[in-house]
């Protein structure tokens, strides 16, 4: 028999995803509507604390992500906003589920992949946006959703 004592240790995970679903007849959908239509700046005026949940407080923190971006662009233009607020519209009218993602990344382990850089505080916000877009299109595939949710 041993007496040897096992070796705690912890463990943190480099990315953490947490996703909600959101039924097409709340109010969190008509918000992420508004959300996604609204002007940039405003993220910088205290807001109505029930206005938004806290994905949408989240997104609209300027140190959390510098700006909205998609499969395809890393900054979208008013047109592009405008496009993606109708297809919001379309898919609350046809009675879609919305699946509400958050991405949280651990410093250390973005420092590992080349993306953090802690001495000098910067981000390669391109290549988060790349890696995040491949986690996206390899979660959708999994779901079976990857046509459906273009």
């Amino acid at each position: 028999m041993s007496n040897t004592v096992p070796i705690q240790s912890s463990v943190t995970p480099g990315v953490v995803l947490k996703t909600k679903f959101v039924l097409p007849g709340s109010d969190a959908f008509q918000n992420y509507i508004e959300y996604v239509d609204r002007e940039e700046a405003k993220s910088e005026v205290k807001l109505k604390p029930k206005m938004f949940e806290t994905y949408q407080d989240y997104m609209g923190n300027p140190e959390k992500t510098s700006a909205l971006f998609t499969e395809h662009a890393n900054r979208l233009s008013e047109s592009e906003k405008k496009s993606l607020k109708e297809m919001f519209k379309t898919a609350h009218e046809n009675g879609s589920i919305m699946w509400q993602d958050v991405i949280s990344f651990h410093n250390p382990w973005l420092e590992e992949q080349g993306i953090y850089d802690s001495k000098t505080k910067t981000l390669d916000e391109k290549k988060l946006m790349d890696v995040t877009r491949l986690a996206m299109k390899e979660m959708q595939k999994r779901e079976g959703i990857e046509k459906s949710s273009t």
